[in-house]
């Protein structure tokens, strides 16, 4: 069972991104949602994340 959880959001100039961290029994993956769709992803660490979702912002 995966469990999706928004730990950061990002503010650009014209869209919203959210860091999405997603958990199951074989890890956690990071995911970037731009304005509620996926965008990019999947990241092992929430900073390479953060720093995606910062830069297209």
């Amino acid at each position: 069972m995966s469990r999706e959880v928004v730990v950061e959001t990002v503010y650009g100039k014209y869209h919203k991104y959210e860091v999405i961290k997603k958990s199951d029994t074989f890890g956690t993956k990071f995911y970037v949602h731009k304005d509620g769709k996926p965008f990019k992803g999947s990241y092992s660490s929430l900073s390479i994340a953060v720093e995606v979702a910062k830069s297209a912002g």
